[in-house]
């Protein structure tokens, strides 16, 4: 990984934020632009119109530091303490039923795609 290749996805993930933002304004849609860009990144990706080793180095170090980044978030949830304790049962029954829902979700697509691999 070379620091040519490192600014050269610096560049490209900068490029993407820069045109996503160009996009989102012109619409005028409240969407956010980062997600926006993740989702060009994403079709360019499977397009194979960028090969993916040209940002892996890049995003390597980026999913190395992610924990940081989700630090301040996680600190200010002690800002509405007083919020979660009022209301605590409603927030653990959505996070339960959430977490059920999206695993019995998860182990339908899982068995669906199962199965249309043994019916080829």
């Amino acid at each position: 990984m070379s620091p040519t290749s490192l600014l050269r996805g610096i560049a490209f993930l900068l490029l993407l934020q820069w045109i996503s933002t160009l996009i989102i304004n012109a619409l005028g849609v409240p969407f956010p632009p980062a997600l926006l860009g993740m989702l060009i990144l994403t079709a360019l990706l499977c397009g194979n119109v960028i090969p993916a080793s040209s940002i892996e180095g890049i995003c390597d170090i980026l999913i190395s530091k992610m924990g940081m980044l989700f630090l301040p978030a996680g600190v200010s949830v002690i800002l509405y303490v007083d919020v979660i304790k009022a209301e605590l049962l409603p927030i653990t029954v959505t996070i339960i039923v959430c977490s059920v829902v999206v695993l019995a979700v998860t182990a339908f697509f899982i068995e669906a795609m199962l199965k249309g691999k043994e019916s080829q």
